[in-house]
């Protein structure tokens, strides 16, 4: 068959544009997709990373003590000048939501930029509160093993993808873990994490993260056994998203923690 350079050319950009989309989250969806409003309170410890330069949000972060949040690697692998911005802690109409400074970024150092394994990040941070007892209880899971079932993403996704405004109040979805072999059949190899590349899966019923939402927390059963990490666009149906699993990196996270 013969083929003319035009075409070749239209073939390679359309793949390159395919390529980008699926570590992007690209589409015209807005944010946690079919999601409902959280209640103020109900889950303190999920963050808005933003720009100290622009004060604009970029992701969503997790607080697991006082003293460390968790979140994404890719969110914080160009600009470390980020503060935290809690706006799921109530406060009153008058008053602005507590922040935490982030005075250290430690990714693990499996992190690929390219495939996105280990797509995972500490932050040390500075939380200037006098009442954190909230934070007393883990949201680590004690285990490694593999997990299935329904779970909720929590985010602060754009709420108007053509202005690029992210959403104040804190939304959520629920999903359900699907196994890297599904997620390879649907995603593709290119796209699909390794099964060595500490991530997961999950997929909802028009329910998904998309952009923004890069960081943000996948609970099951009450404790982060994921954080949002990439897709192939947003809430297409039979498409899962990609999350970075908590599991495998148990071991590294405590290290961490514990050297405090």
């Amino acid at each position: 068959m013969c083929v003319n350079m035009k075409t070749i050319v239209f073939i390679t950009i359309v793949t390159i544009v395919l390529n980008l989309c699926s570590l992007t989250r690209c589409g015209r969806v807005k944010r946690v997709v079919g999601a409902m409003d959280v209640d103020c309170g109900t889950q303190p410890r999920v963050s808005s990373l933003r720009s100290l330069k622009s004060l604009r949000h970029s992701c969503g972060a997790t607080l697991l003590t006082e003293h460390f949040a968790i979140t994404a690697a890719h969110c914080v692998e160009k600009d470390e000048d980020q503060y935290l911005e809690l706006n799921n802690y109530c406060v009153k109409d008058n008053e602005v939501p507590p922040k935490a400074e982030v005075l250290e970024v430690i990714t693990n150092p499996l992190y690929d930029p390219i495939t996105r394994a280990h797509d995972v990040a500490l932050l040390r941070i500075a939380l200037h509160l006098s009442d954190i007892t909230w934070l007393n209880s883990s949201l680590l899971p004690t285990s490694s093993f593999g997990i299935s079932g329904e779970c909720t993403i929590f985010g602060y996704g754009y709420s108007d993808v053509d202005t690029q405004v992210s959403s104040e109040r804190l939304l959520a979805g629920s999903l359900r873990i699907v196994s890297l072999d599904r997620c390879a059949a649907a995603l593709g190899p290119r796209v699909a994490p390794r099964h060595d590349g500490g991530m997961l899966c999950a997929l909802g019923d028009r329910v998904d993260a998309c952009q923004g939402d890069s960081g943000s927390p996948l609970i099951c059963s009450g404790v982060i056994e994921g954080i949002s990490s990439y897709g192939m666009s947003c809430a297409v149906p039979g498409l899962p998203g990609v999350y970075t699993s908590i599991g495998p990196h148990l071991p590294w996270i405590r290290q961490v923690i514990q050297n405090e």
